[in-house]
């Protein structure tokens, strides 16, 4: 467990938020310092390439000619594949700045011949990606969060339903078996899937199994 760089305490200018992580901080609540940064802690946390990440991971010295900066990104983020990225997450408008560029070029030099990359975000990567895709991890997140999983009744449902079916209809056919929560469990999970890119979430939706 990282112990963040710098600690965020409230203010009338910033606008912290309490996020309750499952691949940051040992599953605990992490503090990030925007909206939008807890946005991009969701896109984080179900994404399967990613491993874990830290926000306000380590304070760098930037060089910007004959001066240092002071610079912390947002976030660490490791992936299962080994490699690593810095991540700054931003307001377009902010980030083009000539303060912000210059100080991003000076750390993506000073990250050259490290096993790290630096990554800009901003709002137009978060919110406009397909629009269910966010809408439908802000419904299913809580459930992904503390999940109700018992394996055996995972497993059931899947042997006896091998072909997509609305939700409702799934529901109706075990829903005296299992409960709505674990349900919206195996889909917060991706035991239950469905196109998440293309729809939000209904009772109408073709869900589908993926259990092996």
């Amino acid at each position: 467990m990282n112990t963040p760089a710098r600690k965020l305490k409230r203010s009338a200018v910033k606008n912290i938020v309490c996020f309750p992580s499952v691949k940051a901080n040992g599953g605990k609540s992490i503090l990030v310092e925007s909206i939008l940064e807890s946005k991009y802690c969701l896109y984080l946390e179900f994404d399967s390439n990613v491993e874990e990440y830290f926000p306000q991971p380590k304070t760098f010295d930037v060089s910007a000619g004959t001066e240092f900066r002071k610079y912390t990104p947002d976030f660490e983020v490791r992936y299962i594949s080994g490699d690593r990225k810095y991540v700054e997450v931003k307001p377009l408008e902010r980030a083009k700045s000539e303060h912000y560029q210059e100080l991003f070029y000076d750390f993506e030099v000073l990250l050259e011949n490290t096993d790290a990359s630096f990554l800009l975000v901003d709002e137009t990567e978060i919110y406009n990606r397909p629009l269910p895709l966010l809408t439908n991890y802000e419904k299913l997140y809580q459930f992904r969060k503390r999940p109700s999983l018992d394996m055996r009744n995972l497993h059931r449902g899947a042997e006896s339903i091998n072909a997509s079916m609305p939700l409702s209809h799934l529901i109706a056919k075990i829903g005296d078996k299992v409960s709505l929560r674990e349900i919206y469990s195996w889909l917060a999970l991706e035991f239950l899937t469905f196109d998440m890119n293309k729809e939000e979430l209904s009772m109408s939706t073709e869900v589908i199994f993926n259990v092996h």
